[in-house]
């Protein structure tokens, strides 16, 4: 994977830290315990991340026994086609993501209003002007 691709799947945050433990963290780095400041937080956000895994299995047992859902846990691209599918077969998507999902250019509020029951995504979501605001109007049922 190019360095490009990879900055792809990262999002920049910003967080306040106490002064004392932004210290800490320094203190660390300068003893070799991590190479970097992103390298210590990376690591202890994976640590909680894993710690609390039952949460992310719990939801996934609940929500791929859904009757029609769109369950992620990643990075999704939705295109229009996909879509079409749902369109053409008289079903609506049920779309829940922890990650990313991300609606094809060419997608439009209409196509989305007429093949999307409902919506929820913990964390990044991308589309064109007017579809991630309808979306975010849905109510999440599962």
């Amino acid at each position: 994977m190019s360095d490009k691709q990879t900055e792809k799947n990262y999002e920049k945050i910003t967080i306040n830290l106490p002064t004392v433990d932004l210290g800490k963290i320094d203190y660390l780095v300068s003893q070799g315990f991590y190479n970097t400041r992103t390298e210590f937080i990376r690591t202890s956000i994976k640590q909680e991340i894993e710690k609390n895994s039952f949460t992310f299995d719990l939801s996934t047992k609940e929500r791929t026994s859904d009757t029609s859902p769109f369950f992620g846990l990643g990075i999704f691209d939705i295109s229009r086609s996909a879509l079409e599918k749902h369109l053409n077969a008289g079903t609506k998507m049920k779309i829940f993501v922890i990650g990313s999902c991300r609606f094809g250019r060419n997608v439009d509020v209409d196509l989305v209003k007429e093949t999307v029951e409902s919506f929820k995504v913990f964390g990044i979501k991308k589309g064109p002007p007017g579809v991630i605001d309808f979306l975010e109007s849905l109510k999440y049922n599962h």
